[in-house]
């Protein structure tokens, strides 16, 4: 393993001495636990800082990951399955003569749909990709594995277009995908959809497709002919109004440990269940003040397989059932920590910083363009109190996306009194069932305290002193936690949370499986159309990074 270990390395930064890449290995081998190949891509930033700066952490980060994929692909190419069968990891508890046992799941079949993209374009796999007409500067870039400039990339795409009309005048998106995962695997630092923290976003290459099926479009404008295609098939309407009998791949979507297999050492689901009793016990006698109290997070966290088993039962339990048997779940605490074990991430502290940094980010994106004068009232709102500005700048970054994507606050957001309670809100107010993240206050920017409702109930009540980093961690929390899909409604904004702020960027799809939704033009019901990933998030990424490039010193 220490030999491809090296070669890794040494492949992505050529420039680093035999000591040092000795010493990388070294370490990754006797204390981060890397055995084989394949667990480079696991590996995280702080597993390697100590060795390298920041830029040769990314690159080495996001070449881990892109080498991952390519292996993915070539596998799936090898293999073809026919079907797609999952062995779920949950277990059943069934009592029997009093006893309890843990016991696997029967196996579940399911679809995700393929991850191949089948073409009949026999063109493609001759296509070369015409490096040799790129401009001088991007060819720089490549060279240097850096990012390239919103021109030159512009340039590149016109470039392959003019290249890929030779062989066919109106490629397909199937064409468009095939060639920009072949250009995003050569040059992954150059041309791939990344965060600001160097990792890939998505599978990397979608708006590369975007671009460039875009780009065929607009030069296919007037040729008529060209850009004729064939009425599409729709599936009969009674195909949404089957009820779900089954878990499918969208309840684990960006979660690593989703269902455990194994019980913790020392534990049968006897004293699992005994101990669920105990924690019971003791928040009817102490209150959700107890959850602070390290006895109960141990617990919690003994008990994590137990909760995750009711949590997926299918069909699924009501979060009235699920509270009533783990109502330390339903504390902050208790569900951040829940979050934490099932997506490996401290959702408090990577959201809190996030809508401090990336938040004010996009406050001034905002203000340096000419938008609506709905995010114009909002920046002024913000203006017009110096003192409150510290505090609600993330509240401002999500208003100001939400009209950016044609979303309504009230789809995720509802403002209710600051005097209300648990039971007039539910007494006055008919809540939807998806989560929504109650605040109390005169505006939405004035806002000081906190609620999450979720099912038309309120299920969390923040304290008085918590802030509206720790509400927003609740609200995403508990879309994980509960295997909630996203609201149409609010999808592109959810998304962008997840995959910004939160830096959950799975490959498949998104949490959002809803087949229809109302138009942000007309108003009117219209079918969704399935993507990789929301093309409005995707659009207006691309827009924050040019616009950060721009302003580069």
């Amino acid at each position: 393993m220490e030999v491809e270990c090296i070669d890794e390395i040494q492949r992505v930064l050529p420039e680093l001495d035999h000591e040092r890449l000795l010493a990388i290995t070294e370490h990754l081998s006797s204390v981060v636990g890397v055995t084989k190949k394949e667990d480079l891509a696991f590996l995280e930033k702080a597993d390697f800082q100590e060795y390298l700066t920041p830029i040769q952490c990314r690159k080495l980060l996001q070449a881990f990951k892109q080498r991952e994929l390519k292996d993915k692909v070539d596998t799936e190419v090898s293999s073809v399955p026919s079907g797609n069968v999952i062995p779920t990891s949950s277990l059943d508890i069934q009592r029997e003569n009093g006893q309890s046992c843990f016991t696997p799941l029967q196996t579940q079949s399911y679809n995700p749909g393929s991850t191949l993209l089948k073409t009949q374009n026999s063109w493609i796999s001759q296509f070369q990709i015409p490096w040799e007409k790129m401009p001088a500067s991007l060819s720089q870039t490549m060279l240097r594995g850096q990012r390239a400039s919103p021109a030159d990339r512009r340039a590149m795409v016109r470039t392959v277009v003019s290249t890929m009309q030779q062989h066919c005048s109106n490629p397909n998106r199937a064409a468009c995908t095939e060639i920009a995962k072949t250009i995003v695997a050569k040059y992954p630092l150059t041309f791939a959809d990344m965060n600001e923290e160097g990792e890939q976003i998505g599978i990397g290459y979608y708006s590369l497709i975007n671009q460039l099926k875009t780009r065929v479009e607009h030069v296919n404008r007037n040729n008529t002919s060209d850009r004729i295609r064939r009425p599409r098939t729709t599936q009969s309407s009674n195909a949404d109004a089957t009820i779900k009998t089954s878990r499918c791949k969208l309840d684990s979507y960006g979660c690593v440990n989703w269902q455990p297999r194994c019980l913790p050492d020392g534990e049968t689901a006897d004293s699992l269940e005994e101990r669920r009793k105990q924690m019971a016990a003791t928040f009817q006698s102490v209150g959700p003040r107890a959850a602070d109290s390290p006895d109960i997070d141990f617990s919690m966290d003994l008990t994590y397989i137990y909760q995750r088993h009711m949590i997926n039962t299918c069909p699924p339990p009501s979060v009235c059932e699920i509270e009533e048997q783990w109502p330390f779940l339903f504390t902050k605490r208790g569900l951040c920590n829940h979050f934490k074990i099932l997506t490996g991430i401290d959702i408090s502290d990577r959201l809190g910083e996030a809508l401090q940094t990336k938040g004010k980010k996009i406050v001034h994106f905002f203000r340096s363009h000419s938008h609506n004068k709905d995010t114009q009232h909002i920046l002024q709102d913000l203006d017009r109190n110096t003192t409150m500005q510290r505090s609600c700048h993330g509240i401002a970054a999500m208003l100001l996306l939400m009209k950016c994507f044609g979303e309504k606050e009230e789809s995720i957001f509802i403002l209710v009194d600051t005097t209300s309670t648990k039971a007039s809100i539910e007494r006055e107010r008919a809540l939807p069932p998806s989560p929504r993240l109650l605040m109390l206050g005169t505006t939405y920017l004035e806002a000081t305290k906190w609620m999450v409702s979720i099912e038309g109930k309120v299920a969390y009540i923040l304290d008085e002193d918590l802030g509206f980093a720790d509400a927003l961690s609740v609200l995403m929390a508990s879309f994980y936690a509960f295997n909630v899909e996203y609201q149409e409604p609010a999808c592109a904004t959810l998304e962008f949370i997840q995959r910004f702020f939160l830096r959950i960027n799975p490959e498949d799809g998104s949490k959002c499986t809803a087949r229809t939704g109302v138009s942000r033009k007309t108003g009117q019901l219209v079918k969704r159309k399935s993507a990789t990933m929301n093309p409005r998030v995707l659009s207006f990424l691309r827009q924050l990074t040019e616009f950060e490039w721009k302003n580069m010193e």
